[in-house]
């Protein structure tokens, strides 16, 4: 099952931002985080649940069924974003290569780990990740294999932050940030 939240689509394509939700959680919730953000920017937002269960990781699924509900949106191809919380965002980070060639950049919240595929990406990738979350080692393991295909990385560190105050820091003002350094990012065509 999927949900699909689409706001701001009149007039010439809009970037489209692409929600993955956490663990035990739905698109909705997901969709809340950045909706306001989404909105001032005036771009549209797509919020999916995942297809089986309620973990996006643990479902570990083809990310192609992302990249075609992604492109069944009429939006900019070229201003595409993807972003996880928690268990989305390991899920993205698991597939890191798939999301070339569709999308723009990538957002990691509170989660994150490196792919099993050793295949680089350039793709760039802000974290939002505190480092008192008891996994924070795999979105540093995540980091270091976006540094190691030299991909544009922002560590966005909240220090102190277990994973409920990773969530916390995704205040309207920071997500407004992000989309900030989003808009400075075009998918490649190479």
């Amino acid at each position: 099952m999927w949900a699909l939240v689409l706001l701001a689509l009149v007039g010439e394509p809009k970037p489209l931002v692409v929600v993955l939700h956490g663990d035990r959680e739905h698109a909705r919730d997901a969709a809340a985080r950045w909706r306001t953000a989404v909105d001032a920017h005036g771009w549209a937002l797509l919020a999916l649940d995942v297809p089986e269960g309620t973990s996006w990781w643990r479902w570990n699924g083809d990310p192609q069924w992302v990249i075609d509900h992604a492109n069944a949106v009429p939006h900019d191809p070229a201003r595409t974003y993807l972003v996880g919380w928690s268990g989305g965002a390991t899920y993205i980070g698991m597939h890191a290569a798939a999301w070339h060639g569709t999308f723009a950049a990538v957002v990691l919240h509170g989660g994150g780990m490196a792919p099993d595929d050793a295949t680089c990406t350039d793709l760039p990738a802000y974290f939002l990740v505190g480092d008192r979350n008891p996994l924070h080692g795999l979105a540093k393991d995540l980091r270091a294999y976006f540094d190691g295909c030299h991909a544009d990385v922002v560590w966005d560190l909240v220090h102190g932050a277990d994973h409920a105050h990773e969530e916390r820091a995704l205040t309207r003002k920071k997500a407004n940030a992000v989309l900030d350094w989003l808009s400075t990012k075009r998918r490649s065509d190479d």
